[in-house]
């Protein structure tokens, strides 16, 4: 079994010591191990993605790995740009389960039908069956203010490489750092819960999704055990990944309640997934001619002035 370690913040930082303890602590249990800076890789934004970045070698030793564990520190209330960046350009159709699933599928009906279908799904490369494996992940985020509204949006940022590959959550943690490069290391309780997510990840590497459990503490929502919630068109719904709820008031205080009816429409169960694939291929169907399109956007290419900066 191979663990993969992304560390999203600075060298020997305290997002890293976190990590690192963390993957030392699999590493005990017979995991083979090993770390990718997200510092050190090279990206372009998708305005750009012609000139080539890291993003496809960071995206094939994921695949190659049976799990994956992600540190990240806390900037503007949210994980760093450069990360959702790296989820932006390393994953959709081709790292989706489902559109992977189907155009693996589409090979048994012939070359022609199977082009079609990749084409029809935005794949852009062959399917790669290391997609449909099943992998296990942690999260970690690393907050330098002590007043945990100020750290809301890290680890939901986190769940947005989970989904895709249908990866099974087995552990996260949200801890503050007392400051200064890698100052998490003199806080033995971050210490010890990072190794505590190590081995809660490492010993359930291999397993089926539906056979991995969460050992970490609950949160608000029984799937991605979050406690981000939305309201929308009067109803609730858990704000990381769209399990649908209600609220309850009880002896003058709120909670959320999620049916396991409701629970379906997380992004974490392939039951959505599966929906969101179809959604997408209705999309496609309705798509309007490209002479169509170009017509009625001529009228805006030229119509705002455009500022750019200088360069040599």
């Amino acid at each position: 079994m191979r663990l993969l370690g992304l560390a999203c913040g600075q060298e020997d930082g305290s997002a890293e010591v976190l990590l690192k303890a963390a993957l030392t602590a699999a590493a005990r249990e017979g995991t083979a191990v090993e770390m990718v800076r997200l510092t050190d890789l090279s990206l372009v934004t998708a305005a750009t993605a012609d000139a080539g970045d890291d993003a496809a070698w960071f995206c094939d030793r994921l695949l190659d790995a049976d799990g994956v564990i992600v540190s990240s520190p806390t900037y503007t209330r949210s994980a760093p740009g450069a990360l959702k960046l790296l989820i932006d350009r390393a994953f959709g159709p081709r790292t989706d389960v489902v559109f992977v699933r189907e155009a693996l599928a589409s090979r048994e009906h012939g070359p022609a039908e199977h082009e079609e279908t990749r084409g029809l799904l935005g794949l852009d490369t062959a399917p790669d069956p290391r997609v449909l494996k099943p992998r296990v992940a942690g999260f970690i985020a690393v907050g330098g203010c002590p007043s945990p509204h100020w750290r809301t949006l890290t680890l939901p940022t986190l769940h947005a490489l989970a989904f895709p590959l249908h990866m099974a959550v087995a552990d996260q943690m949200e801890v503050p750092t007392p400051g200064g490069l890698g100052g998490i290391a003199t806080d033995p309780a971050a210490v010890l819960r990072a190794e505590r997510l190590g081995g809660a990840v490492a010993r359930q590497l291999g397993l089926p999704h539906d056979e991995v459990r969460f050992l970490g503490e609950p949160g608000t929502c029984p799937m991605c055990h979050l406690d981000l919630i939305v309201l929308r068109d009067g109803r609730v719904e858990c704000g990381t990944c769209g399990a649908a709820g209600r609220f309850v008031v009880e002896d003058g205080g709120v909670r959320v309640d999620f049916s396991p009816a409701g629970t379906a429409s997380s992004v974490h169960t392939l039951t959505e997934l599966e929906e969101h694939y179809r959604e997408l291929l209705s999309t496609a169907a309705l798509e309007p001619d490209p002479q169509e399109i170009d017509k009625h956007a001529a009228a805006f290419r030229d119509s705002v002035p455009v500022l750019r900066p200088p360069r040599p």
